[in-house]
């Protein structure tokens, strides 16, 4: 895996967590409970994607589905005082 060097600011407390997890021998360094942190949040963020993109095609795929959710659309607009929103399912 290719790395690369980067100066990066962090919240005090941020920097004191990851420095007590180097000295308690949880992380070989602070740079390495960083990449953890972000490795977790982009496998986060990837899973949310796909679980989207999942339900859209799900969506897609079932016109009652279809609509159903512009029916709640409508309502959730019609409850929030008007409004209209363009859905493409």
């Amino acid at each position: 895996m290719t790395t690369r060097a980067v100066s990066v600011t962090i919240d005090e407390y941020l920097f004191a967590y990851a420095q007590a997890e180097v000295d308690a021998g949880r992380a070989k360094s602070v740079s390495a409970v960083i990449n953890a942190a972000l490795a977790t949040r982009a496998e986060a963020d990837q899973a949310a994607d796909a679980a989207v993109l999942a339900a859209v095609e799900a969506v897609r795929a079932d016109p009652a589905r279809s609509a159903r959710v512009e029916r709640m659309t409508a309502h959730l607009l019609n409850r929030r005082g008007g409004g209209s929103v363009a859905v493409d399912v």
